[in-house]
């Protein structure tokens, strides 16, 4: 379908995983949204949509290739088969000679849902990319959450206008160099309502210390914590700062270091190996207790306990397999704003961000977001 479209609209495949058919329709000049929320009705028509629409969020992803969008969507899709949503994508592609704009919409039913999905995404490429950010108001469904996951670097005119929308900001620091903290700590002391899959990602980590501390012949040690040393696969990485920083914001006294480990944990097979920068090891000390918790094969993490009158104590945590939409429905337990304990903790992953990349330009002083 194009500008001088007077037909059917056309289809433009099958999309992914997903079950619905994409509808296109393509805007050389500006972009007439009444023309995609018609397209919309047809596709809600053909796909067997009641007339009255069940949604509850409208989530939306912001990526800068056409690879992140399409891992960003299954995500996305994973997410709406729990919370009814319209899912919109803009993509965002300036570096492409041709300037154009694409809108493809999809209605979809998830499977053993009551509900229907929707689906728009606008891609936009050369100087198109301008249109994208006032184009997103008008996709929106009225009194609702607005959810933004946002897949590419944290700056941009595009950026402030999802700040300016969203109940929510979603990042992955983990998918940054450890000095985008520093960006991000700026942008949530404006007042951001930032959530991040990388805190989700480490997680676990924080489950199990908090449990070791809440073994009932252990809680003694909880006033008498003095140290921690994460390591880390490689150079730390940013999941690795957020841990170490969690941890200095709830015990301020405690000195807290990070170190540059093997590539993967010492003894473990091949099937356990990790990205550069993550976890392996987090030890903390509360003489003379030694608490050692250790990424093991087979997805297990492994706590160690040493030192204490009561003699050695184990205890064990599976990690969780990262699944498409996991760890976003995690930090969508959150609609509005941002956590606090997440924000204490970036603080101090800012500081450690720096200390590892002294030379790097120092954020915008906070202000009104």
């Amino acid at each position: 379908m194009n500008e001088g479209f007077s037909g059917e609209p056309m289809s433009a495949g099958a999309s992914g995983k997903s079950r619905g058919v994409d509808l296109e329709v393509r805007f050389p000049d500006a972009v007439d949204l009444s023309r995609v929320r018609s397209l919309l009705g047809v596709a809600r028509e053909r796909a067997g949509a009641p007339v009255e629409r069940v949604l509850t969020l409208n989530l939306i992803g912001i990526h800068y290739s056409d690879l992140s969008w399409e891992k960003g969507q299954v995500s996305l899709e994973a997410v709406s088969s729990l919370h009814p949503a319209r899912i919109v994508g803009l993509v965002a592609l300036p570096n492409e000679s041709e300037s154009l704009v694409t809108a493809r919409v999809a209605v979809l039913r998830p499977k053993g849902a009551p509900f229907f999905v929707e689906r728009i995404v606008l891609r936009a490429t050369g100087r198109s990319v301008r249109r994208l950010d006032s184009s997103l108001d008008g996709l929106l469904v009225p009194d609702v959450p607005i959810v933004v996951v946002w897949g590419g670097r944290v700056e941009g005119e595009l950026l402030k206008r999802a700040i300016d929308s969203a109940d929510r900001l979603i990042v992955d620091s983990g998918n940054r160099p450890p000095a985008a903290l520093l960006e991000l700590d700026a942008l949530v002391k404006r007042g951001a309502p930032v959530g991040d899959i990388a805190w989700a990602r480490i997680f676990p980590w924080q489950c199990l210390a908090a449990e070791v501390l809440d073994i009932p012949n252990l809680r003694e040690h909880r006033g008498n914590l003095q140290a921690a040393r994460i390591t880390t696969a490689g150079a730390p990485g940013p999941e690795a700062l957020l841990l170490a920083g969690w941890f200095q914001s709830r015990v301020r006294r405690a000195k807290v270091s990070l170190v540059a480990g093997p590539l993967a944990p010492e003894g473990a097979g091949a099937e356990a190996s990790v990205s550069v920068g993550a976890v392996t090891e987090l030890q903390f000390l509360a003489p003379p207790a030694e608490f050692v918790l250790r990424r093991e094969k087979n997805g297990i993490l492994d706590a160690q306990v040493r030192g204490d009158d009561d003699g050695e104590v184990v205890h064990r945590l599976r990690l969780p397999p990262e699944t498409p939409g996991g760890l976003l429905v995690q930090e969508l337990k959150l609609l509005a704003g941002c956590d606090e304990v997440y924000a204490a903790a970036l603080d101090e992953a800012a500081r450690f961000a720096r200390e590892l990349n002294p030379g790097a330009p120092a954020p915008p002083a906070p202000g009104p977001p």
